[in-house]
């Protein structure tokens, strides 16, 4: 019995969220250094240990001064410091020795980048640091003075100064739970001290394909479903295989996914054909052999209707599997963008891929022949519907889309060469030219 498409959507976030309860916690976790963290999923909020900078520093290499004291400074009547001392970024902070006097020239520290602001025992204020660029560094005036330098311009109070905890707040959430780690993750987390981060384990996803023309020798069609399913299983935060090519017979299927089963612990299992009602087609048939319990098969979608979606019980647990249509292209990615990415999104404890709105280009491509989104046998069907499109940022109207160029069908592979995202057009829905329409970015990029 077909079911509608956010019926098979609920199902599979309830069942994902039974899978998950039903094992224990410590299975969906693990710790990983923060450089090798990048593409996989939070597993837990993270919270800065401290604040940042910890100590006021120097934004600049100069010079740490008293900024009252170069009030009156000018060209003709420059203000002289004398160097104490030099402070390094990663240095304690310096204090002005107690001999030091009010006569001669004011004390300053020569600072680098990052440096510690020094304190004074006699009360001393180091409160700005003055650019390098802006003094002039001349040798002591008298015998035993040391180095000086001129200030011939007033100096903001806290000119070049970062405050202590003016970046991350001891407590700041520097990175949530549920987000796919990025590089720009890493920064924040390097510099508050976290060296190590909680993320989700990888759902474990075995893949086939499956057909007698994929197995043959003779056979000259090439296995696309495999190598994309592999691919896009890792885009999707998987840890997958591929396990080859299976041929349709009802024992070599049951016999393939038994073993499987039985070797190791696996999450998802994924078949692309033999799921329709054809002589050939016995991928339910296996599974019901094995004792699956069959979810749903057979969604109102196009393309893709004849998905399957059950459960295999297993030593480990039950194991979801999805038999995907065997249509290369459009039927099997868009049952996998739509169906299977949203089921490992609940495993990894993310919510699904939310859409853009984009404004629906009326363009006449590829050939005359060609079925649009639009045309009166698309229009208001009873069934949600999904075709590679174009979207891209237009001057003045902000997102628009039109479908990829090309004769569209489940099995075309010219669509792809230029599309960079998929459109979704709702059961019942009638789109007319210049309407808003829901677009779901492939590859995570907005525009080509």
């Amino acid at each position: 019995m077909t079911t509608t498409f956010l019926f098979a959507r609920s199902k599979l976030e309830l069942t994902a969220k039974e899978v998950q309860k039903s094992r224990r916690t410590k299975d969906y976790y693990e710790v990983v250094p923060i450089e090798e963290a990048v593409g996989r999923v939070s597993a837990c909020d993270h919270f800065s240990p401290i604040s940042t900078p910890e100590f006021d520093t120097s934004a600049m290499d100069g010079y740490a001064i008293c900024s009252e004291s170069t009030r009156l400074a000018s060209a003709e009547h420059p203000v002289f410091f004398c160097v104490k001392g030099t402070i390094a970024a990663g240095d304690d902070s310096l204090t002005l020795p107690s001999r030091h006097t009010r006569d001669g020239p004011e004390p300053c520290f020569e600072i680098m980048t990052g440096g510690r602001f020094p304190q004074g025992e006699l009360g001393e204020v180091f409160d700005a640091c003055v650019k390098v660029e802006d003094t002039i560094r001349i040798a002591g005036k008298e015998p035993g003075l040391g180095t000086c330098i001129a200030i011939s311009k007033p100096i903001p109070r806290y000119a070049n100064r970062r405050f202590a905890g003016e970046d991350i707040q001891k407590g700041d959430l520097v990175m949530k739970k549920g987000v796919t780690i990025r590089t720009s993750h890493i920064m924040p987390l390097a510099s508050v001290g976290i060296e190590t981060t909680q993320v989700r384990k990888k759902p474990r996803v075995c893949i086939w394909s499956t057909g007698n023309e994929l197995t043959s020798q003779k056979s000259h069609i090439r296995d696309v479903n495999g190598v994309y399913l592999t691919a896009a299983s890792k885009e999707a935060g998987a840890d997958a295989t591929f396990g080859g090519s299976i041929p349709d017979e009802v024992d070599a299927l049951v016999q393939t996914i038994k073993g499987r089963l039985g070797s190791s612990a696996v999450d998802i299992m994924i078949t692309s054909g033999g799921v329709s009602v054809g002589k050939f087609d016995h991928v339910r048939q296996a599974l019901e052999t094995l004792g699956a319990t069959i979810v749903f098969h057979g969604v109102a979608v196009r393309p893709g209707h004849p998905v399957l979606f059950a459960l295999l019980p297993s030593a480990w647990g039950e194991v979801a599997f999805f038999g995907l249509p065997g249509n290369p292209g459009a039927a099997a990615a868009a049952c996998f963008k739509f169906l299977t990415v949203p089921y490992i999104s609940h495993l990894l404890g993310q919510e699904p891929e939310k859409p853009v709105l984009a404004r629906l280009e009326n363009l006449q491509l590829g050939s005359s022949s060609r079925k649009s989104i639009m045309d009166a046998p698309n229009r208001g069907l009873n069934c949600d519907r999904f075709r590679p499109g174009v979207l891209q940022m237009t001057g003045g109207e902000g997102l628009t889309v039109h479908e990829a160029a090309g004769v569209l069908g489940p099995a075309k592979m010219a669509p792809f060469v230029q599309a960079n995202c998929w459109i979704h057009i709702k059961a019942n829905e009638v789109i007319e030219t210049g309407q808003m329409v829901y677009c779901y970015p492939m590859n995570g990029s907005l525009v080509s």
